[in-house]
């Protein structure tokens, strides 16, 4: 059994063989990482608009560090363009998200903010980003032009700008009636 780049499960692909030698002379078994390279892109949605994207590079990972320096004043800049000064700030419950100094700054910096206490039940994953935005920015991105990580942004930036404005208030909308203040992020694309 060899792998091409197609869909490989390991839970029911199997290779019988007398040793992992022998499996691998016969290329019998799966030598790419289990994870491959994430883009970790940031974005907000509210009633108004998309914000602007923050796009990370391949492989780097959201820490409290690049969270604070430059996520978080991103996220109170798009904030008061998209809502005003008077915006909610939510965030899922992410490791850089619900650390002491990033709680601390936005308390510091932000209007209002639902902490993680005050949360409804599953709230942060029931929010317009993950049950509708990915999937509407993942439909109108051209995957066939994706060749390399320059075209991906492109197609990703593409993607974004092509949100219709009336799906997005929809969508918003049917969330809940108490959500239109707020602004809610980040993904991993």
């Amino acid at each position: 059994m060899t792998h091409d780049g197609g869909i490989f499960n390991r839970q029911n692909d199997r290779v019988y063989a007398s040793s992992r030698h022998d499996a691998d002379e016969h290329k019998g078994t799966n030598r790419r990482p289990s994870f491959q390279k994430k883009l970790l892109v940031w974005l907000a949605t509210s009633k108004n608009g998309l914000s602007l994207p923050i796009i990370f590079e391949p492989g780097e990972t959201l820490t409290h560090e690049n969270y604070i320096e430059i996520v978080l004043p991103h996220a109170r800049a798009e904030g008061q363009r998209l809502l005003g000064d008077d915006f909610i700030y939510q965030q899922d419950n992410a490791t850089p998200h619900k650390h002491k100094d990033s709680i601390a700054w936005i308390k510091k910096n932000f209007p209002r903010f639902i902490d993680v206490k005050n949360w409804p039940p599953n709230s942060p994953d029931l929010n317009v980003l993950d049950y509708y935005m990915w999937d509407a920015i993942g439909h109108n991105m051209h995957w066939d032009k994706v060749k390399s990580y320059d075209s991906l942004i492109d197609e990703i930036k593409k993607g974004i700008s092509s949100v219709s404005k009336n799906d997005l208030l929809r969508s918003v909308q049917n969330w809940s009636s108490y959500s239109s203040n707020y602004v809610v992020c980040y993904a991993i694309f």
